[in-house]
């Protein structure tokens, strides 16, 4: 099997295997003041400032959450929440479906008002735009993710953060894709960051959230007085320490090295095959993440004969997996739905190989150069 799939989730690295274990054999309550409350409570604290040193932030500042979908949650209902029906959004047409889909419970349960910032054709966001509507409609809080989880491409956090402060703006950043694949001094400027563990070789079902200094959010997940009263719960102590032990190995993503693959399948591609797009190839993105549109062919049918040779990719985002629409981010850019029914994403990851990397090429070339003569074939007809 080749494995291309790491913007959905990426195989639980050994560290973090390590670090679950550790937690099986502290099995108290984190919030009990007896002996073995405290020993849960201690590797608690541990975990945290591990993820915190990874993320350059304050310990003080991480709420752990089941993922990052929670953690994008709890930023919008908080927010609005706290600010009532005069809660004015700026988002992208971009977002996880996590975001994308609360702002209609937003808008029509609570009043929201929500506005998008406009997107280049390439998918970068139109900075013009983001300086006027905020400006102009003067949102309560921003949420724009730092890298698009399809297409790789990456907004200028840091960039936004400061304008944000300057205007007295509150500024959310969906970090998942980010976090792990470049420096997190590129987005850790945001008042409140979303982090995931399982896109980082660590345990599924377990995030954060980080909120920055004396920001104020409702809470929006009742129970005890866990993670600084800001989400009520026992603590999923067996993934908390996945996650931080993930993050301590972070030193051993090989981002490079993966660019470098990366690189090496897309110049095989352009070698050998005409006739597709790299969506985002010509801005800034993640080094492991290819966006490719084979036109005229749907995704679907390649990655269906792709799979039963075993390789692994998808259609876009997995959590919008089966879904027969066509990709909102790629529609956003303004394809056509029919196009955008061709894109598949290709993610590479830390175990990925040469091997594998050319054994995919000759895959891709095989199959669409197939899938294509067929249909020449049925026109000669």
């Amino acid at each position: 099997m080749i494995y291309a799939d790491y913007n959905a989730t990426t195989p639980l690295s050994e560290a973090a295997k390590a670090g679950m274990a550790k937690a099986f054999e502290c099995w108290g309550n984190p919030s009990s003041s007896h002996r073995a409350g405290r020993q849960a409570n201690a590797l608690l604290e541990e975990s945290r400032d591990k993820v915190a040193s990874a993320a350059g932030l304050h310990a003080r500042e991480i709420v752990f959450t089941s993922g990052g979908s929670e953690a994008n949650g709890m930023v919008l209902m908080g927010s609005a929440l706290q600010c009532g029906s005069s809660f004015r959004l700026l988002t992208s047409p971009v977002e996880h479906a996590s975001v994308e889909k609360a702002l209609p419970l937003l808008c029509e349960k609570l009043g929201a008002q929500v506005e998008r910032v406009a997107l280049a054709e390439d998918g970068a966001l139109d900075m013009a735009d983001f300086r006027n509507k905020l400006e102009t409609f003067r949102p309560h809080l921003v949420s724009l993710m730092a890298a698009n989880n399809e297409t790789g491409v990456l907004f200028p956090v840091n960039a936004i953060a400061e304008i944000c402060a300057h205007t007295e703006t509150l500024f959310h950043t969906d970090a998942t894709q980010a976090f792990g694949k470049i420096p997190s001094t590129d987005f850790n400027r945001a008042d409140f960051i979303t982090l995931s563990a399982h896109k980082i070789y660590g345990p599924k079902g377990v995030g954060a959230l980080v909120i920055r200094g004396d920001r104020k959010l409702e809470c929006t997940r009742f129970g005890g007085s866990q993670e600084i009263k800001r989400r009520g719960g026992t603590q999923n102590m067996i993934g908390i320490a996945g996650f931080a032990a993930a993050c301590e190995d972070l030193k051993n993503s090989h981002v490079e090295t993966i660019r470098a693959l990366r690189d090496r399948f897309e110049a095989g591609i352009k070698n050998s095959l005409s006739d597709f797009t790299i969506h985002g190839a010509t801005v800034s993105r993640l080094p492991n993440t290819t966006c490719i549109r084979f036109h005229g062919i749907l995704s679907e049918i390649l990655l269906t004969a792709l799979d039963l040779d075993g390789f692994c990719a998808s259609g876009g985002s997995a959590c919008s997996s089966g879904s027969a629409s066509p990709s909102h981010v790629l529609t956003a850019l303004g394809l056509a739905p029919e196009k955008a029914k061709e894109a598949m994403r290709i993610s590479w990851g830390r175990f990925t190989t040469d091997e594998e990397i050319d054994r995919s090429i000759e895959l891709f070339v095989r199959h669409v150069s197939r899938i294509r003569q067929r249909r020449m074939d049925r026109k000669a007809l």
